[in-house]
């Protein structure tokens, strides 16, 4: 016989899933299973509440047997009986006890037929129920080792992308840090650089404004030394002219000219300097070095002096 026509299948056909066999098939089948075993669990009440009908319908069968033969019995005893109707009576009764008898042992084997077919199908419903029940309780314990083995490699998967994301963050920082430290250094560097080529700039700067400086001071100091001679020479020439004409003077007094009246007044002949050179001009020179410019720029001339 197929397994699909028996009232339990023994091992029926799941697919298989990724994960086990499909869940909906199992639920199905353990559905199945329980209904089976109601159904089984029905006819056994039903064949044991039969075999209580029996017993029952046998007890009242003896109790009328023995009611009868009780009737029977003082039936014979009493002094009006008939022999005739005794025997014939007897009879009926023989009968009537073979009957019950024959009835008595039918139900009796038909009621352990039952009940045998009953404890037998019933005992192999629950061998097979307690088959599959094993079966699945192997197969569940399979499916968690299953689940279990892959949440473990889940985890263990999981434990190892966080621990490569949170190598790679600290590489990507260390990383970060040190193109930091670079970029810092080398602008560190490029402005040390050009803190020190602005300070030689600026001290080559001061150096030429320094030596500008010194040629135009000594440009001045030469300047103002010819203008001294120039001063010098111009009073020395003021006082010997100053000089010449006094001597003249004096000398036009001691002797004067001939006058036929009264004599002419003395004309005084003004006195003749040299103007002031329009390109000559006097410029005011610290000479102690304290309030020099240091920027290069020439000194200013001071007011012009007229001599």
């Amino acid at each position: 016989m197929d397994d699909t026509d028996s009232v339990v299948p023994l091992r029926p056909g799941f697919d298989i899933q990724v994960r086990g066999f499909n869940r909906s098939q199992v639920i199905d089948h353990i559905e199945l299973l329980e209904d089976q075993l109601r159904l089984v669990t029905i006819d056994r009440n039903e064949a044991a509440q039969l075999n209580s009908d029996l017993r029952e319908l046998c007890d009242t069968t003896r109790r009328s047997l023995n009611s009868a033969e009780e009737r029977l019995r003082r039936i014979e005893s009493s002094d009006t009986g008939l022999p005739a109707a005794s025997q014939r009576v007897q009879n009926m009764l023989s009968i009537a006890e073979e009957e019950v008898q024959t009835l008595r042992d039918r139900a009796q084997r038909q009621a352990e037929i039952i009940r045998g077919t009953a404890e037998t199908e019933a005992r192999e419903l629950i061998e097979e129920a307690q088959r599959n029940a094993t079966e699945l309780r192997e197969e569940c314990g399979r499916l968690i080792s299953d689940v279990e083995e892959r949440r473990a490699r889940l985890h263990r998967e999981h434990d190892q992308k966080v621990s490569e994301l949170r190598t790679r963050e600290h590489r990507m920082r260390q990383s970060i840090r040190d193109e930091y430290k670079r970029t810092i250094a080398a602008a560190q560097e490029e402005a040390d650089e050009l803190i020190a080529r602005t300070r030689r700039q600026c001290g080559q700067w001061d150096a030429e404004t320094e030596q500008l400086r010194l040629e135009a001071l000594e440009e001045i100091h030469t300047q103002q030394r010819r203008l001294e001679e120039l001063r010098a020479a111009v009073l020395s020439s003021m006082d010997q002219t100053q000089r010449t004409l006094n001597a003249s003077i004096a000398e036009l007094s001691a002797h004067p000219p001939a006058t036929t009246g009264e004599p002419e007044p003395e004309t005084q002949l003004p006195l003749q300097l040299p103007s002031q050179r329009e390109d000559v001009q006097t410029f005011l020179i610290p000479l102690d070095g304290q309030h020099h410019s240091t920027n290069g720029a020439t000194p200013q001339p001071g007011p012009v002096r007229q001599n």
